[in-house]
């Protein structure tokens, strides 16, 4: 019973996800970086918590809760783990993660990351489960509600590959035969985030919703094109760069979504900007975004919430006039110190009124994406071509077009420089590094740096001790 019990904890957690008045809400604030997840309520688990169209659509915000609350520590802990970030923080995870010198004991699963992720996920099976066989849910609802599922599913699955390589893939509530599964390889994984993406790309609506299904401008609940971004991104991390830039393309094509100005009272990372596609709103009860909170610096670094500041190494990346560089990086400085930090997003906790929300999705990655795609395509230069979507980035940065050599390999090269610096602090870096094959000759020059010794088995965190003891297939990455 002990095994079965904490099998259960491990694959249901679902941090309070109980649908009735949805109290659960309220046990995140941004504040709040180090999350505990409790055992799980049977009452997600059944048919009968779905009696209307309000209940099972709060029972998918109260997902997105659960991502929002993990978004910024996940951006956090992949810019320590690159190149982005430089450490001030005598926490143990974020010493370990910044040099890369992660222990399986103190620091698997990285903290709560795992369970969180896993208990959202949960969320979304449990919705995707018992939808069907659910009373007094309309057609409607039960449709987008199970197009906002899949893609929430996917969405999760993608971090969790990213961060850990071969995951288990959890796609029932069963905790039985959960409680016994071991990973599965990374590209199968793949596979179902594909397939979950594909089917949401035909339920979910054109528009944007909020939670009494009525059209708004709130960016929060994903749609089709939200899911379009995201298998563009999917298919650029498996290779298949035609089906990229095909996906790219109906984003961009669309008349939804324009490139926002990188400063002023419309920038980027407001809310409901031009250029965001999906966003995640903080807990109602603050004012200010988990990214405000981790990374603006308003206080010596050693005692702030976040603890770190931008790396030389970033700091050194961009062009001379390069607008991001003047707008999205701040300075604060204290006797003869002076550091510098992200500053894409503006409000910290002293905020008293809600101008941002987090954003997982943007038009300026798409751009990016189809570059890429094109670039490995060898659509290189002329209309169509990867140079051209290489320039609407750098213009819109204040930057003159590209001018280096035109060959596939300085246009790739081109590309990922300019994803380090439009997409920075966004939880990009760390998974492009180790997609593109890139991670050993960066970190090896890198980590030293950092007081740490790169190896490349460090690419991938460690596993929960805890579920390598509970599940007799689990096994722990190699070299932990």
């Amino acid at each position: 019973m002990k095994n079965q019990h904490n099998a259960q904890k491990r694959y249901l957690k679902s941090n309070r996800l109980t649908i009735g008045v949805l109290l659960f809400l309220s046990c995140f604030t941004s504040c709040k970086k180090e999350l505990t997840v409790d055992p799980p309520t049977n009452t997600l688990a059944t048919g009968s918590v779905f009696k209307n169209d309000g209940s099972v659509i709060a029972a998918q915000l109260a997902v997105y809760s659960l991502i929002n609350a993990n978004q910024g520590t996940l951006e956090l802990y992949s810019g320590l783990s690159s190149d982005e970030l430089t450490n001030y923080s005598n926490t143990q995870l974020k010493v370990d993660l910044y040099h890369n010198n992660l222990a399986q004991q103190n620091d698997g699963g990285l903290g709560s990351i795992w369970n969180i992720i896993y208990g959202a996920i949960y969320g979304e099976n449990a919705i995707l489960q018992n939808l069907p066989s659910s009373n007094g849910i309309s057609p409607r609802i039960k449709q987008l509600t199970t197009g906002e599922a899949l893609f929430g599913r996917a969405y999760l699955y993608f971090q969790l590959v990213n961060m850990f390589g071969d995951v288990p893939l959890v796609l029932t509530t069963d905790y039985t035969k959960n409680s016994a599964l071991p990973r599965t390889p990374k590209d199968q994984v793949y596979g179902q985030i594909v397939t979950d993406l594909k089917a949401a790309q035909g339920l979910l609506s054109q528009n944007y919703l909020d939670p009494s299904d009525n059209v708004t401008t709130d960016k929060v609940r994903p749609t089709t094109w939200a899911a379009d971004a995201l298998l563009a991104r999917v298919y650029l991390y498996m290779g298949k760069y035609d089906l990229a830039e095909q996906q790219a393309s109906l984003v961009i094509a669309s008349s939804n979504f324009s490139l926002s100005p990188i400063s002023g009272a419309n920038s980027v990372f407001t809310i409901n900007s031009s250029e965001a596609i999906w966003q995640l709103t903080p807990s109602t009860s603050t004012k200010f975004t988990n990214e405000g909170l981790n990374f603006v610096i308003v206080k010596n670094p050693t005692s702030s919430i976040g603890g770190v500041s931008l790396s030389p190494q970033m700091l050194n990346a961009f062009e001379a006039n390069d607008a991001r560089q003047v707008n999205w990086i701040g300075s604060f400085s204290q006797g003869s110190n002076t550091w510098y930090f992200p500053y894409k997003y503006k409000a910290t906790s002293t905020a008293t009124i809600l101008t941002e929300y987090s954003m997982v999705l943007r038009l300026g990655e798409q751009y990016l994406i189809r570059a890429e795609a094109r670039a490995q395509q060898g659509k290189l230069i002329g209309p169509a071509s990867a140079s051209e979507d290489l320039n609407i980035i750098r213009m819109r940065a204040g930057l003159p077009n590209y001018a280096g050599m035109t060959d596939q390999t300085s246009l790739l090269t081109a590309i990922m420089h300019e994803r380090q610096v439009e997409l920075f602090t966004e939880g990009h870096r760390w998974y492009d590094l180790k997609r593109t094959k890139t991670v050993d000759a960066v970190m090896s020059v890198v980590t030293p740096t950092k007081n740490g010794t790169w190896q490349s088995y460090q690419q991938l965190y460690p596993l929960p001790v805890a579920d390598l003891t509970y599940d007799p297939n689990l096994v722990q990455n190699t070299g932990y």
